[in-house]
């Protein structure tokens, strides 16, 4: 686009939109419901995301040490070797007594039966936090490796199972989104179409005249990116508004009923679906008058 024909591309732009008002007015409503299906399903994904995310910040390695390391040098310095590899975030130490007072907290009502015990069976461990939870089970192999470790657990079926299923939503969001960007574009390019062929004959005028496909091509394409914004914007206050009111609703039930489950915030979810839905609107609005007013330039 050359800048000194800009301010005519806008103008045209805007006077194009005006003049066929009744088909802008559709092509918007077509960007809405397209959009509206499109970022509902972005929330859901973001929220699926981000419980998967938070169940991998849980994830920990515990590691049970050996009768023999007891005493606070042998400790220190298996502890220095634990915050020394690769990939891990934190380390905290249980002891003997601390493992027995959380299994007494386990058991509530029956703690009695661990009354009578003439020493304490658990051994002392350490509960290391990794980096990235995809890891955890290369980290694992190394830290059974060190002297002093006894055995090593982090609940491998589990893990493996998140880890599977995580992989395997993120791969059907993006596959659900190219789609729904496919068909988004299908339907927005059609309905853009319409409004380019009641304006054909201008267009043909304007090719006779010795106008380039550029010329003629720009204010179709701002028109476009106009109604794509407007119809992001709208589906993003109906969607925003609606994600904070069922967020308020359902949040603290979620939490108490589903081992901690909370929903993303309506800040942070609103900052990505602006985002995602202004990209898209305007990308989809450009593309679509570009492809459609394609045919009606071979004059």
């Amino acid at each position: 686009m050359k800048f000194r024909n800009a301010s005519y591309y806008v103008k045209e732009a805007a006077t194009g939109i005006w003049r066929n008002r009744l088909m802008s007015l559709a092509s918007i409503i077509v960007v809405i419901l397209t959009l509206l299906i499109l970022g509902a399903f972005t929330l859901i994904n973001l929220n699926i995301q981000a419980i998967t995310d938070g169940i991998k910040d849980q994830v920990e390695i515990v590691a049970y040490l050996k009768e023999e390391v007891d005493s606070e040098p042998s400790l220190t310095q298996l502890r220095s070797e634990l915050l020394a590899l690769n990939g891990v975030q934190q380390v905290t130490f249980v002891s003997k007594d601390d493992a027995l007072e959380r299994l007494r907290e386990r058991l509530g009502d029956q703690a009695g039966i661990i009354e009578g015990l003439k020493r304490n069976p658990l051994p002392a461990s350490f509960e290391i936090r990794p980096q990235d939870a995809e890891e955890t089970s290369v980290l694992a192999d190394k830290i059974a490796l060190l002297s002093g470790v006894k055995s090593v657990d982090y609940g491998q079926q589990i893990v493996e199972q998140l880890l599977s299923f995580s992989r395997g939503v993120q791969i059907f969001g993006y596959i659900v989104i190219a789609f729904l960007g496919v068909v988004s574009l299908f339907l927005i390019s059609n309905t853009i179409k319409l409004t380019v062929y009641s304006r054909r004959r201008q267009i043909g005028i304007m090719k006779y005249v010795g106008a380039t496909d550029w010329f003629i091509r720009w204010p179709f394409i701002l028109e476009g990116i106009f109604l794509g914004l407007l119809g992001a914007l709208i589906t993003y206050l109906l969607l925003f508004y609606g994600y904070t009111f069922l967020y308020f609703r359902s949040s603290t039930w979620l939490y108490q009923n589903f081992l901690s489950v909370q929903m993303v915030v309506p800040e942070v979810a609103g900052k990505e679906l602006l985002r995602f839905l202004f990209i898209f609107g305007a990308g989809i609005g450009a593309v679509g008058s570009a492809v459609s007013v394609r045919r009606f330039l071979k004059v």
